[in-house]
């Protein structure tokens, strides 16, 4: 299997870099497959959240033999974040994992900026509101809504590597 992946800001190429090392697998941008993945070859594939749809997915599923996909994006891991993923992304056949990577408002441009700073404004009034209530998780959470930051760590590939060995 080879992981191909596509990444804005390289929360996503870390961990398919960190994925290929440690399963010993080859990894590819999806930018640059041509002539790297052969023909039915399996592939995983990875790629950022952008309104809940994984980029590159729809291209992903018509060129590639996809026996897993992974969404990498901003919220905490949670069931109701990969159900969401699930419904909003469509995978013939193959599970989809999630990730969380992080955030990086000056690697992207304004619109992407605006965008993400709607959608977490409420979540950031909210903390901001709980004043010296917050708990240092909680001020975690802003700081990172704020300023940007990552989350991206190898103990997160647990899960993903685990269903890999039963492949």
């Amino acid at each position: 299997m080879i992981i191909v992946y596509r990444s804005n800001t390289g929360f996503t190429k870390a961990y398919a870099e960190m994925l290929g090392k440690a399963e010993n697998m080859k990894v590819c941008p999806l930018a640059e497959t041509q002539g790297k993945v052969g023909p039915g070859e399996p592939v995983f594939f990875m790629g950022p959240l952008m309104a809940g749809h994984i980029a590159g997915i729809d291209q992903a599923v018509k060129k590639f033999n996809l026996k897993g996909v992974c969404g990498v994006g901003m919220s905490p891991v949670s069931p109701q974040v990969l159900d969401t993923l699930s419904k909003a992304n469509y995978v013939p056949d193959a599970p989809i994992f999630y990730l969380q990577g992080g955030w990086a408002p000056k690697q992207v441009g304004w619109l992407k900026r605006r965008m993400v700073g709607m959608a977490t404004k409420s979540m950031r009034e909210s903390l901001r509101d709980r004043g010296s209530r917050r708990t240092p998780e909680e001020d975690k959470q802003l700081d990172f809504l704020l300023h940007g930051g990552s989350f991206v760590a190898f103990e997160n590939l647990e899960t993903i590597r685990k269903w890999m060995k039963t492949l």
